[in-house]
């Protein structure tokens, strides 16, 4: 009785709107012209990711702690300058933090910690006693070169003191010099920087060095698209800016570029996913509908949509956030299922008519009416199924998605209501749709073999299904959002590259405590690799390198402190240097006896030769370039030998500031010991620190807590859509049966799905948890409308034959496109949704067409067979 009422409604309706076309097509112009300007007027997006979830509990008070203690060190950006040439990184990163701190209206909080002048003068105290011996042993080397600079801080000194000591056969020391000397010479010659960088000789490394810049931004605009726009754009204008020679890099990371390129990323993946996902739209519309007013019906529909649901969701949530603008993508794939359903079935009840030979006027009233009768209580079935999919998240704590199943499920009304007005509207206007024969002979025949085989195909499916389970039981949640972004991103291989070189890690927890941490606790543990409390910023064993110094300065003294000074030369008296040590090297090549250095010593000669007929100035400029850098490293070498002992109070106040908070709390940090880039080894670090320090926090804490939360959220989610989905079938069909057959695909399918995903590693994570209630919530429309129309024709064979086959399979092709679309996306949290969705689908597909029939012939009256149909 109440379907009967039911279906009389929606037939009302679509009577009333094919009555008045016009007028119904010129309301919805309005109504979309209207609400088009509410989304515009309106939109808004809270780009706030901490906003994605309402996080309570004592993980994240003590995080709120920590953040009020030390505000300098949440949401910062941090500038990583790396080069094998000492002196360029160092000059670079002090010129980046220079050109911030001359921006406090834009940078607060700028420090590069090493480049302090402090860090600079006791360097010597913060090397390794190992590293101390080997800078001890080069400027031993150098020592005859630094006396000869400091008594004659010019060119002529250091030429001289390389004559003599190429007339005395020269050693390896003498040789660096020499080609110092010839690349400056060369360079003066070529017109480029003729600079020597002497510093990079005393801290001379094969590796890689790197200098980090702290900052934080004064301007974070969460209502706009990226927040951190202004703060990235300027940073990278300035990095462009910057003259970086040699192989020097400048990288962006921290949480302000992090969260910056994420947003990013999954902005261009949304528009380039909706872009995708129209073309793959209209190519399959064009291949599987072939109907030009179908066409475009559905793209009348769906652009309309758009547009009702994006100010349906600024009326109703207020804004969009990172996870529920997706679906404006998925509304593509959703959309058009309603309206494939009904036009395949307005042109088969069209067909129908014309094969009786009737011509009547009312032709496409009529078949207004049938079509409704036949698929508008499936269609109104599958909007509310498919709306408590979405809304599954909508009582818990996970706001991201609990804001996208409230839009979406309103978007699922929003089709339902478009597909019951606009589509009849349109086709009253622009007539019958031409006939077309739906021919599925392999999809018929199949079905007819697994109907015959059914048995052995429900039993090798249970076998299936059951193995399934087992693996799916492996698979584990990704609680890290690390695990959403783009790996190829700036930020990203930044941080990757810092976490490599132990520099610094994401993965580090920090303990407030009231007096300098005990670390034996700790150490102890399997798990902590170290620990850094304030005490380890002052340099160890300082009376063995107080020690060594004080040999060194013996050393150099006569470099330190010259006996005397001489005056700067004139031009005459350089080049006058110049050709005596020209003169020399001559002497030695032209012996009987080359030496092993003869290539070197020949290359500088030919240097000087052509430098010397230059103008005069190119003397000077060589000069400037030998010496200049080389007088500043002997000033910086005066001071870091003649250094005394450094207590926690001797640091910068800039670093203590960052060591221990006004309030007097100090700060530690605790490094992990295995991978944490796999959760499960996290996780185990995590608990086993808090288990001995509960108040340990840090962004893996704000994870792992926020993790437990979307757990829990996907398993009320997902409960509340089986059970509301349920009922629903168990309503609409009035019997359990039914409302179970359809549930059996989508049972398989979640268990397959969950399997694929821990054979191929795709782990669940903070944005593709939803799947599992989407399947359900999605994958009901096509069961759906199979067993609806089963019930309608009361015969397997005739399912197979009616329109419904091919409308499941165009709807759902156009799905997969949108989601295939989507897992093209750099943003990898939407990229997992739109992989294991398009997997989630595949899957429904094949199991509602080619086994829910088999399913239904297993309960069916009547047993013949679709050949005998």
């Amino acid at each position: 009785m109440l379907e009967r009422w039911f279906t009389s409604v929606l037939v009302s309706w679509v009577d009333r709107v094919t009555s008045r076309p016009w007028l119904t097509l010129l309301v919805l112009a309005v109504a979309t012209l209207g609400l088009g300007w509410v989304a515009v007027d309106r939109f808004q997006i809270n780009s706030n990711l901490d906003d994605l979830i309402n996080q309570t509990g004592t993980w994240r008070d003590d995080f709120d702690t920590f953040r009020a203690r030390f505000p300098d060190l949440i949401d910062t950006a941090v500038i990583v300058v790396s080069g094998t040439s000492y002196q360029r990184v160092e000059k670079t990163a002090g010129e980046i933090e220079a050109r911030l701190l001359a921006r406090p209206d834009t940078y607060t909080a700028v420090y590069a910690p090493q480049n302090d002048p402090f860090f600079r003068k006791h360097a010597f105290l913060y090397l390794d006693e190992d590293e101390l011996d080997d800078m001890a042993d080069r400027l031993a080397e150098a020592q005859p070169m630094l006396t000869a600079v400091a008594e004659d801080p010019s060119l002529r000194g250091i030429l001289g003191l390389v004559a003599d000591g190429i007339a005395n056969r020269p050693d390896a020391g003498l040789i660096t010099v020499v080609r110092l000397l010839t690349e400056s010479a060369e360079a003066v010659v070529a017109g480029t920087d003729p600079t020597i960088r002497w510093t990079d000789e005393f801290f001379e490394s094969d590796k890689m060095l790197h200098r980090l810049v702290f900052l934080k931004g004064t301007v974070t605009d969460f209502d706009a698209v990226l927040p951190n726009a202004r703060i990235m754009g300027e940073l990278r204008s300035l990095i462009a800016t910057l003259d970086l020679a040699g192989d020097t890099t400048v990288q962006i990371t921290g949480e302000v570029a992090l969260s910056h390129e994420e947003i990013e990323a999954a902005m261009s993946g949304v528009i380039n996913a909706g872009w995708l996902a129209v073309v793959l739209l209209v190519a399959i519309l064009v291949l599987g509908v072939r109907s030009v007013k179908i066409i475009a019906a559905t793209f009348l529909l769906l652009g309309m949509g758009i547009v009702w649901t994006s100010a349906y969701a600024m009326l109703s949530v207020g804004e969009y956030n990172t996870l529920s603008i997706v679906f404006l993508v998925m509304f593509f794939g959703l959309g058009v299922d309603f309206a494939i359903h009904y036009s395949l079935r307005y042109q088969e009840a069209v067909n129908k008519i014309l094969e009786t030979g009737s011509t009547s006027p009312e032709l496409v009233t009529q078949a207004l009416r049938t079509t409704t009768e036949s698929v508008g209580r499936a269609i109104v079935i599958c909007t509310v199924t498919t709306a408590i999919g979405f809304l599954g998240f909508w009582p818990t704590d996970y706001q991201g998605l609990a804001d996208l199943g409230v839009i979406s499920a309103g978007g699922m009304i929003i089709a339902a209501f478009l597909t019951f007005t606009l589509l009849p509207a349109f086709y009253a206007i622009s007539g019958p749709i031409r006939p077309h024969v739906m021919i599925l002979p392999s999809g018929d025949a199949l079905v007819g073999w697994l109907v015959d085989r059914r048995i052995g195909v429900l039993s090798v499916l249970s076998v299936l299904g059951i193995a399934a389970g087992v693996i799916a039981s492996q698979a584990h949640f990704d609680y890290s959002v690390l695990a959403l972004r783009d790996p190829d991103a700036e930020s990203m291989r930044a941080l990757r590259l810092l976490q490599r070189e132990n520099i610094g890690t994401s993965y580090a927890l920090t303990v407030l405590t009231k007096e300098p941490l005990d670390k034996t606790r700790l150490t102890a543990l399997a798990t902590v690799d170290s620990v850094t409390t304030p005490e380890d910023y002052v340099p160890r064993d300082q009376d063995a390198k107080l020690f060594a110094l004080e040999d060194l300065q013996a050393l150099l003294w006569s470099a330190l402190e010259p006996v005397l000074t001489l005056e700067e030369p004139t031009l005459e008296e350089l080049k006058s240097s110049a050709d005596r040590l020209r003169d020399v090297v001559d002497e030695v090549l032209g012996l009987p006896e080359k030496p092993i250095e003869a290539v070197a010593l020949s290359r500088l000669n030919d240097a000087i030769g052509k430098l010397l007929v230059l103008p005069p100035q190119a003397l000077l400029s060589w000069q400037q370039g030998v010496v200049d850098n080389l007088l500043k490293e002997l000033e910086w070498l005066r001071e870091a030998v003649n250094v005394g002992p450094v207590e926690f109070d001797d640091l910068p106040e800039r670093m203590r500031a960052r060591l221990l908070s006004t309030s007097g709390d100090y700060l530690s940090t605790v490094i992990p010991e295995e991978n944490t880039s796999k959760v499960e080894a996290l996780s185990r670090f995590i608990e086993s620190v808090r288990e001995e320090i509960p108040y340990a926090t840090g962004r893996p804490v704000i994870e792992w807590g926020v993790g437990n939360i979307v757990v829990d959220a996907f398993a009320r989610a997902l409960l509340f859509a089986i059970a509301g989905i349920l009922l629903v079938l168990m309503l609409a069909f009035q019997n359990v049966r039914d409302g179970l057959l359809i549930l059996i695909p989508l049972t398989l399918t979640s268990l397959f799905t969950l399997g694929a995903g821990v054979v191929l590693d795709w782990p669940l994570n903070m944005a593709n948890i939803l799947v599992l209630p989407l399947i359900f919530g999605l994958g009901v429309d096509n069961g759906i409308h199979v067993v609806d129309r089963y019930r309608g024709e009361g015969d397997v064979a005739q399912l197979m034959h009616s329109s419904t086959p091919r409308a499941v399979m165009l709807s759902t092709l156009t799905t997969i496109g949108t989601f295939a679309a989507l897992s093209l996306s750099p943003h990898q949290g939407t990229a997992s949704i739109g992989i294991l969705l398009t997997v989630a689908v595949t899957l429904l597909l094949v199991l509602t067409i080619f086994v829910l029939p088999v399913l239904l012939s297993l309960v069916s009256r009547s047993s013949r067979k679709p050949a005998q149909a």
